[in-house]
């Protein structure tokens, strides 16, 4: 029991010891913390002075960054001496900042654009602006070294000119000195010639006297002869007249449409019930040609005023003395019988019938007239034998007519160009020259054909095939 005591007492001064040294060791450690604490407030303090300034200063850009890296110095030292630089080339002075420089450079371009408005104005940069510039004066002493150049070759040229003045001078000079024995040596020439035209006037004048002698008895003469010469006319004229009148005694009074049916060209040989092809009298012999229209008629039809057939055929093949022919339009109640007569009114066997067309056509019936009408009706007479001809006159058998030529008919108020007055007269005197066409042919007996009528008689049924039949 004695050895107790000693242990526990010899613990005590361990354990106090370890106490005061974990005591120590906390405090360092607390120190240590509050130093290290204290650091990084100060570096957060300085980071965001730096941070502020950058803000304030802005990023600069990467060629500043890797110039003032290159150089190992700053930024802004890099940035200050390009501004000397550039400030030192515009201005001449490189201590001038940027808003002296700007000053400057703004008075110097309102300065020069005021000269030379044409060249720059004030808001051009200065680059732009002394290219400008540069070029202007380029242009301006090429100028000034041409007019130079002139101004030499005027100089030289004023020189010859002067000389030239002086030799043209002197002789000017020696001219009017010729002029002037010349003049002197004309003036004894007209005495002499009014000396010489007087003589010959006289003559003159006798040669005309026995000329208005002769004139006298020329005149007598031909009145004489003139009186014979009426009465030679009145004579032939009174001929003229017998012979009219026998010429109308030969023509019948007025057109018949029907006298044209019944002279027939041909006839139906053969029409079979039912079929449309019938068989015509009509061949090659008769110069009848494929594509040919005829209208077929009864030969005892009583009178019609349009000249429609009770059927219209189409030539389709031609042999020696007949022709199969195509039936295109037929009457129901009218079949085609063997006997009918056939008619185109432009073949005729044995000669050209002679027509005369005039006037506006539509044959395709469409309500517009047809720009090649007359053409096509003259196609239509010579494709089938017959001839058509300019004038009217006792040779021609029928004139073929239209509506009367067309055109425009403004108000009297309306104003028109010359243009289109000179149009309408046109079509106002081919209207007129239409009338006095249909009269002439009336007073000579020669039939008037209206375009349903032409086509009727030469075999179509006025409808739009008209064209397209052409065409073939």
């Amino acid at each position: 029991m004695a050895g107790r005591p000693l242990g526990s007492r010899g613990g005590q001064p361990g354990l106090l010891y370890g106490l005061i040294a974990f005591a120590a060791v906390s405090v360092a450690s607390l120190g240590l913390f509050v130093f290290q604490l204290t650091k990084n407030k100060a570096a957060e303090s300085r980071a965001k002075t730096a941070e502020d300034q950058i803000n304030a200063l802005g990023t600069p850009t990467p060629y500043y960054k890797n110039e003032a890296s290159a150089r190992k110095t700053k930024v802004f030292a890099v940035m200050a001496e390009d501004l000397k630089k550039v400030a030192g080339r515009v201005t001449g002075a490189p201590e001038d900042v940027g808003a002296a420089v700007l000053a400057k450079a703004d008075q110097v371009m309102v300065s020069a654009a005021a000269r030379m408005p044409d060249v720059i104005s004030p808001d051009d940069a200065l680059l732009p602006a002394l290219i400008n510039l540069s070029a202007a004066f380029g242009q301006e002493r090429s100028t000034r070294e041409a007019l130079a150049r002139q101004v030499q070759d005027l100089q030289g040229e004023r020189a010859a000119l002067t000389e030239q003045l002086k030799l043209a001078q002197d002789q000017y000079n020696a001219q009017v000195a010729n002029l002037g024995e010349q003049l002197r040596q004309a003036q004894d020439d007209k005495t002499t010639g009014l000396q010489q035209k007087d003589g010959q006037l006289r003559e003159l004048q006798t040669a005309l006297d026995a000329a208005e002698a002769q004139l006298q008895t020329f005149r007598r003469e031909g009145s004489a002869l003139a009186r014979e010469k009426e009465i030679e006319i009145g004579q032939l004229r009174t001929v003229v007249e017998d012979l009219q009148r026998q010429i109308l005694s030969l023509k019948p009074g007025a057109f018949d449409p029907n006298a044209i049916l019944t002279k027939a060209d041909g006839r139906i040989l053969r029409a079979i019930p039912g079929s449309d092809i019938v068989y015509v009298n009509l061949g090659a012999a008769d110069r009848i040609r494929p594509g040919m229209g005829l209208e077929v008629y009864s030969p005892a039809r009583e009178s019609s005023a349009d000249l429609r057939g009770k059927a219209s055929l189409e030539v389709v093949t031609v042999l020696e003395e007949t022709s199969e022919c195509r039936v295109t339009r037929r009457v129901p109640v009218q079949p085609i019988l063997e006997g009918d007569i056939v008619v185109n009114i432009a073949f005729e066997r044995g000669r050209q019938p002679r027509f005369v067309v005039r006037g506006d056509f539509d044959l395709n019936y469409d309500g517009i007239i047809d720009f090649n009408g007359v053409d096509e009706v003259t196609a239509l007479i010579g494709q089938w034998g017959g001839q058509v001809v300019d004038e009217l006159d006792e040779s021609v058998d029928y004139v073929v007519i239209g509506l009367p030529p067309g055109g425009l008919s403004p108000g009297s108020e309306e104003r028109v160009s010359p243009v289109v007055r000179d149009q309408m007269q046109q079509r106002e005197l081919e209207r007129s020259r239409f009338r006095d066409l249909v009269e002439r042919a009336q007073k000579m007996f020669i039939p008037v054909i209206t375009q349903n009528q032409f086509l009727f008689l030469t075999g179509y049924a006025g409808d739009t095939e008209v064209v397209q039949r052409t065409a073939r």
